[in-house]
C-alpha cells in the first residue's frame, strides 16, 4: 500500500460543495488527543466539536485503534466503543501516515487500505498511523472519523529460529549450521564460537586439533529491513578428538625361537606418534618395547602378538593389536622318506616316514613324477598308471605339530617306472576282414588277434545316422559274432585292442546286407546295390493314377543311374507291376542329374492297383559290370503334400532331407564289393 498526499483532491477530508446533505466534521483548528503509548489501544476523543444536524450517519462514543505499533504488527480499527445512528449501511475505512501525529492535510493516505486491519511495512517505520471510519446510510455518507494516532511506529522483532549443529563435533569433522526456522526474507549470518571466542562465520565449519576438549557453539543473527536483529544460539558441544583410521598391525618374519620379528604400523591416519608392546599370551613382555623383537627359547609354545599404540594431539589414541602367531621351533629329527614297492605300472608303493622327533600330529604326502606333482596323490600310497610309465618317482612329506614349524622332506627318486611284466604296447596282427557282404538273418563273425600281453577288447561301430563310432555294448572280445539285419547295411565296424600300455585300433570292416522281400530296407535308409548307394521315401498313392515315390542315389566315380538301375514296384501278391515314364522294364531310361558328389534323386511310378500296395516292397535293381543286384525297400504311405510336390519336379525339403538316414552333408561310401564272410 503506497501513501497518497492528503488534499483537496481527497474526497474524504475536501471542502465539500453544496449538497443536500451536510457530514459531522470537526471545526477548524479542531484537535485529536493522543495515546501514545506503543503496544497498547490508543484512543480519539474528540475535542472542541461542535455537532451539525445531517442525515449522514453519527458516531458516539470512543473510536480506538488496538495492536502494537511495530513493523510487522497489525493494527485493527475498534468501533466497539462506540455506535452509529442511524445504524449504517455500509462503512468505509482509511488509514494514514503522519509525521506528528496530528490529524491535517499533509498527512499521506496510505493507498488500497481500506479494510479495518493494517499490517505495518518497514516503510511505514518512525511514522504515525491514523485509522478513520466514514459511514454511509440512506444516502448520505458521514464524515470520516478518526481514531487516534498509532506510534511512531518502530522497528519489528525478528521470530528466530532455533539453531544446531549437524554431524559429529569432533576434530576433523565437518560441521554444518542449521539455523532452524526464521521469517521469509531474514539474511543470516554465521559464527562459530570455542570457548565463547568467534574462529569461523561460514555455514560449515571443521574443529582443528587445538579444539579439542573445548565447549563449541553455533550462533545466528538474522536481519531484515524493518525489523531489530535477532541473535539464536545453539546449545552447547563440547568438541571431541578425531579418530585415527587404521589397519591391523602383522608380525613381519617367521615366529620361531631366536627370530628377530619385526611388527608393520598399522597404518595409523593421519601419521601418529607410535609405541610399541610385545605380548606373550596377552601379558607384556618386560622391556619389549621397540618395533623389533628377537624371541627367546622361553616362548616356545606361548602365543606372540604386538600393539601397536597411536597417539597425535586431538586425536583419541588408539591401540590396535596384531594376529597372535605361535612361537615354534625346527623338529629335532626329521628323516628323508623312503618308498617300498615295486616300480611298474599297476602296482602300489608305499611312502615310509622314517624317524622323527617328536612324532609329528600330522603328516601329508605328494606324490611326484619327474619331480612333478601328481594331481590327487597325496595319500601314503600310491598305484602307478600308465602316465607314470617311463618317469622315476619320488614323494615329498610334510610333518606339523602344534609349536613346531612345518617341515618338508623329499624321498630319493625311484628308477624309472616299466610296465608290468609280460605287457607291452599293443599291436593288432591279425585285422577283421575288410568286406562284409551277408543277407538278413545270417550269423556275422569278426575276429582281431594283437600282442602286448593283459589285452581287452572293444568292438566299435559306425553308421551313417550317427557318422561317429560307437562303443557296443557287451562286444568285448577278440571276437565279434551277431546276427545281420537290416540296421546293419553301411555299417562299419572295428576293434580297438588295449591294455595298461595303450591301445592299438584294427582296419575297419565295411558290411553290406542284402535284403528279401521279407525283410526290406526302412524308407529314407541308406542300402548298397553294386555301385550305387540308395534310399526311398514314403510312397504317394495318387498322383495322376500313379503310385509314386523319390528314390535318392550316390554313385560310385565313373558310374551313372542311367542305363544301370531301375525300380519297380512289387505288389503284396509278388506281382511286378510295370513303371510308367522314364522307368522301363530294367533301367531308367532318362538322365539323372547327379551333383558334384555324386548324388541326386529321380522320382518313380507305378501302376501297381491299391490292392497290392500294402504289404507290396519297391524293389531297386542295379545291372551294372554285368552284375544284377535287387534291394527291397518298404511301402510307407503318405500325401503329396507331406512329400512337398510332385516326386523329382522340385529341391528337397527340409523334412524330407531330414528323414534321410544320414547327417546333413553325409555321402555313403560306396565301396567295392568283397567276399562273403559270414
Amino acid at each position: 500500500m503506497n501513501p497518497t498526499p492528503l488534499g483537496e483532491a481527497h474526497p474524504a477530508f475536501a471542502t465539500p460543495a453544496p449538497t443536500h446533505r451536510t457530514a459531522r466534521r470537526w471545526r477548524t483548528g479542531a484537535s485529536i488527543a493522543v495515546l501514545a503509548l506503543v503496544g497498547a489501544p490508543l484512543v480519539a476523543v474528540p475535542a472542541s466539536a461542535t455537532e451539525e444536524t445531517s442525515d449522514a450517519p453519527v458516531f458516539t462514543g470512543t473510536l480506538a485503534v488496538n495492536g502494537a505499533a511495530a513493523v510487522g504488527s497489525t493494527l485493527t480499527i475498534d468501533q466497539t466503543g462506540g455506535t452509529w445512528a442511524p445504524e449504517p449501511e455500509s462503512v468505509d475505512y482509511s488509514w494514514l501516515l503522519s509525521a506528528d501525529a496530528v490529524l491535517d492535510a499533509s498527512d499521506v493516505r496510505i493507498d488500497d487500505a481500506t479494510e479495518p486491519t493494517l499490517a505495518l511495512l518497514p516503510t511505514y517505520l518512525d511514522q504515525y498511523v491514523i485509522g478513520t471510519v466514514a459511514a454511509t446510510a440512506g444516502g448520505a455518507t458521514s464524515e470520516p472519523v478518526a481514531a487516534a494516532a498509532a506510534g511512531p511506529v518502530a522497528p519489528g522483532e525478528i521470530a528466530a529460529g532455533t539453531p544446531s549443529i549437524s554431524g559429529t563435533v569432533r576434530v576433523g569433522s565437518t560441521l554444518t549450521a542449521q539455523a532452524g526456522t526464521w521469517p521469509e526474507g531474514t539474511a543470516l549470518a554465521y559464527e562459530w564460537r570455542v570457548s565463547g571466542l568467534t574462529v569461523a562465520t561460514t555455514s560449515t565449519f571443521t574443529p582443528q586439533a587445538a579444539h579439542a576438549g573445548k565447549t563449541l557453539r553455533l550462533v545466528v543473527t538474522g536481519t531484515k529491513d524493518g525489523y531489530t536483529p535477532e541473535t539464536a544460539y545453539s546449545a552447547f558441544a563440547t568438541v571431541a578428538n578425531a579418530t585415527f583410521t587404521t589397519t591391523t598391525p602383522q608380525i613381519n618374519g617367521t615366529v620361531k625361537v631366536d627370530a628377530l620379528v619385526g611388527a608393520t604400523t598399522g597404518h595409523f591416519s593421519p601419521t601418529a606418534s607410535l609405541t610399541y608392546r610385545w605380548k606373550a599370551n596377552g601379558n607384556p613382555i618386560a622391556g619389549a618395547t621397540s618395533r623389533t623383537y628377537k624371541i627367546p627359547a622361553s616362548l616356545h609354545g606361548d602365543k606372540l602378538t604386538v600393539t601397536v599404540t597411536g597417539s597425535k594431539a586431538g586425536y583419541t589414541t588408539k591401540s590396535v593389536t596384531s594376529p597372535a602367531s605361535v612361537v615354534s621351533k625346527p623338529f629335532g629329527r626329521a628323516s628323508v622318506p623312503t618308498i617300498s614297492g615295486t616300480v611298474r605300472v599297476g602296482q602300489t608303493l608305499t611312502a615310509n616316514r622314517g624317524t622323527w622327533s617328536p612324532t609329528p600330529s600330522v603328516v601329508t604326502y605328494q606324490w611326484r613324477a619327474e619331480g612333478r606333482p601328481i594331481p590327487g596323490a597325496t595319500s601314503r600310497t600310491y598305484r602307478l598308471t600308465r602316465n607314470e610309465h617311463g618317469k622315476n618317482i619320488s614323494v615329498e612329506i610334510v610333518g606339523r605339530k602344534y609349536a613346531y614349524l612345518p617341515t618338508t622332506r623329499l624321498s630319493a627318486a625311484t628308477e624309472t617306472v616299466k610296465w608290468p611284466v609280460g605287457v607291452s604296447t599293443p599291436n593288432v596282427t591279425t585285422h577283421p576282414t575288410r568286406y562284409v557282404q551277408t543277407t538278413v538273418g545270417r550269423t556275422v563273425t569278426l575276429k582281431v588277434s594283437a600282442t602286448g600281453g593283459s589285452l581287452s577288447y572293444q568292438w566299435q561301430r559306425w553308421t551313417p545316422a550317427t557318422g561317429t563310432w560307437t562303443d557296443m555294448s557287451g562286444k568285448t572280445s577278440s571276437t565279434l559274432t551277431f546276427t545281420a539285419a537290416t540296421m546293419h547295411e553301411l555299417n562299419q565296424f572295428r576293434a580297438v585292442v588295449s591294455n595298461v600300455a595303450g591301445k592299438d585300433t584294427s582296419n575297419r570292416t565295411y558290411m553290406w546286407v542284402q535284403s528279401s522281400f521279407a525283410n526290406p530296407f526302412s524308407t529314407y535308409q541308406w542300402f548298397s546295390l553294386w555301385n550305387f548307394n540308395t534310399a526311398l521315401s514314403d510312397s504317394v498313392d495318387d498322383y495322376e493314377g500313379y503310385l509314386a515315390a523319390n528314390v535318392y542315389i550316390c554313385a560310385a566315380p565313373g558310374y551313372d543311374p542311367t542305363g544301370n538301375v531301375s525300380v519297380q514296384f512289387v505288389g503284396s501278391n509278388g506281382t511286378v507291376y510295370p513303371g510308367a515314364g522314364q522307368e522301363q522294364p530294367d533301367h531308367i531310361s532318362n538322365g539323372v542329374v547327379l551333383d558334384a558328389d555324386g548324388c541326386g534323386y529321380f522320382g518313380v511310378y507305378s501302376e501297381a492297383p491299391q490292392s497290392v500296395r500294402v504289404g507290396g516292397r519297391w524293389r531297386v535293381t542295379d545291372r551294372s559290370d554285368g552284375q544284377v543286384t535287387h534291394q527291397y525297400a518298404k511301402y510307407e504311405r503318405m500325401s503329396l503334400t507331406e512329400l512337398g510336390g510332385a516326386p523329382s519336379a522340385r529341391a528337397l525339403s527340409g523334412a524330407e532331407t531330414a528323414k534321410l538316414d544320414s547327417p546333413t552333408g553325409f555321402v555313403p561310401v560306396v565301396e567295392p564289393r568283397g567276399t562273403l564272410t559270414d
